[in-house]
């Protein structure tokens, strides 16, 4: 993943500096089409877990498990971004 800098990026002056844009662009978008998808299945998740999570009772022991299993969610993905 290359880091995005403006200054790279000038205005478009030439049909050569367009395909340059162009080329660029191509090559990242794989890439940024498969985090934008796994950030997507992320927040789906962390949706439908706050959401059963909020319909239990905070002293109960299903509160406890299901606070405990987002916390090893959170972990797991935390694990698997730092790759």
């Amino acid at each position: 993943c290359a880091c995005f800098s403006f200054r790279k990026y000038v205005p478009i002056v030439s049909q050569e500096q367009r395909q340059s844009y162009y080329s660029d662009f191509s090559a990242e978008f794989d890439e940024y089409k498969s985090l934008y998808s796994r950030m997507e299945t992320v927040s789906r998740t962390f949706m439908r877990l706050d959401a059963q999570w909020k319909l239990l009772s905070p002293n109960s022991e299903e509160y406890q498990v299901k606070k405990n299993n987002i916390v090893k969610t959170v972990c797991c993905l935390s694990q698997r971004a730092a790759f």
